[in-house]
């Protein structure tokens, strides 16, 4: 894939940027420190507001360090783990972790992330583009001797929901409803194909 645009990732997550680079994406990352707090219970309204808050945060960022002379891609993203409606965040410790994690054990539970683009031109005009996608995971029903296993490995102790999809913690999955990418922390597919397509072109 080729870009014609300058791309600022406005996130530290590890996870992000490995599945912008197996795009071929060529980004700097800037984040900026934002209130999460909220009083929005509902998990997609959750990551549209956080999204936002980032995005706007690393744009002001970037103008102010950069007096904004090109134009530019800022992408933020946020992600929630939600059972039955209520947001699970990372655990504290390994006993919330633990706990997290038998509330899920042969359950279906949904991830959330919302994504917001800001196209910033030359000129100082902006554009917003913002999304929300949701993914169904079904895990296996599993034991707390299993669930203590796999927190000893320190792998869920900062994932929202208190495990990887993409590492070891894909033995408590059974199946997936939507985008495994959204799991993993980015809906790929779907950021590539929305608004923001324009700027990039398929070899």
């Amino acid at each position: 894939m080729k870009q014609n645009i300058k791309i600022i990732l406005a996130s530290g997550s590890p996870r992000r940027r490995e599945l912008l680079e197996q795009e071929g994406l060529e980004f700097s990352i800037l984040v900026s420190d934002v209130d999460e707090s909220t009083d929005i219970t509902e998990p997609d309204k959750v990551v549209e507001e956080l999204s936002r808050r980032k995005c706007i945060a690393s744009v002001k960022g970037y103008i102010k360090t950069t007096g904004n002379k090109e134009d530019v891609l800022v992408v933020s993203a946020d992600t929630v783990v939600a059972l039955d409606g209520r947001v699970i965040g990372k655990p504290k410790d390994e006993k919330e972790a633990l706990d997290i994690l038998m509330s899920l054990s042969g359950k279906t539970h949904d991830v959330y992330t919302g994504v917001c683009c800001i196209y910033i031109s030359g000129d100082s005009n902006e554009e917003v583009i913002a999304f929300t996608e949701r993914t169904g995971v079904k895990m296996y029903s599993f034991d707390e001797a299993e669930a203590i296993d796999y927190i000893k490995t320190g792998e869920p102790m900062d994932k929202a929901g208190a495990y990887g999809i993409q590492g070891i913690g894909a033995r408590l999955v059974e199946r997936i409803e939507g985008d495994y990418n959204n799991v993993v922390g980015f809906p790929l597919a779907e950021f590539i194909r929305s608004g923001i397509g324009r700027f990039f072109t398929f070899e």
